[in-house]
């Protein structure tokens, strides 16, 4: 039995048991007692459904620009699901993203924990800024976790940047993919026109940030990272 099963079987009997009690049952060091009673203990609560999510966007301000998409991969069922501007029917053009901004809101609602990259900086204030924009109501206060805030340094480690893709590449992860300005700049338009080529593309990218940001998630939890968890906003 490894070292890692061993302390979770005696934790959940007595999950207040102390460091030095848990290394003596362990016969290993009160540090690595430690560390192993911090990683199990970080882990999200058994029975929770989590959602990893992603929005890609016109642009980086919720009062001007519009969403594009977001994808949400939904544990532990495995689903991911991306809801996209180009097959929203009930919209009056394809700037109108009231309809997709509701459906991202309520598919995010449904789970008891999100998942983010930059998601508190990002991702959530532009998804609120929409609905309010729409008159909606907005996304509710669910736990919320943000894997940045690991990789800034003083909390975390701290690495050239922060971004996911200097993260992801440090970690050997899956790599983000780069997107042309040229499909950013005429996704509206040609896809207003009937090409969803460049949509196709978006949702790529999109769905791929999602699988690095639960893969960074797992390498936080995994090491122990985050202290507390929170509601946001």
């Amino acid at each position: 039995m490894s070292l890692s099963t061993a302390a979770e079987k005696i934790i959940s009997d007595n999950p207040n048991i102390s460091r030095r009690d848990l290394a003596e049952l362990l016969d290993t060091t009160e540090w690595q007692a430690r560390r192993v009673k911090e990683k199990i203990l970080s882990r999200p609560p058994p029975g929770l459904s989590i959602a990893y999510f992603d929005l890609e966007t016109t642009d980086l301000v919720g009062d001007f620009g519009q969403l594009l998409c977001g994808s949400i991969w939904s544990y532990p069922s495995g689903e991911m699901i991306t809801y996209r501007i180009d097959e929203i029917e009930d919209k009056e053009d394809f700037s109108d993203d009231r309809v997709l901004a509701i459906k991202i809101r309520d598919k995010l609602e449904e789970h008891d924990f999100l998942v983010g990259y930059f998601s508190k900086g990002f991702d959530i204030p532009f998804l609120q800024a929409r609905l309010a924009d729409h008159g909606e109501r907005l996304l509710s206060s669910p736990f919320h976790f943000d894997p940045i805030w690991h990789f800034k340094g003083w909390r975390g480690l701290k690495l050239r940047s922060s971004s996911m893709k200097v993260v992801a590449q440090f970690l050997d992860l899956e790599r983000k993919q780069d997107v042309d300005v040229e499909v950013w700049k005429k996704c509206l338009t040609r896809a207003a026109g009937g090409n969803f080529s460049n949509m196709d593309i978006i949702v790529d990218r999109c769905e791929s940030d999602v699988r690095i940001t639960a893969d960074i998630a797992r390498w936080c939890w995994d090491h122990g990272h985050p202290k507390t968890f929170q509601r946001y906003p």
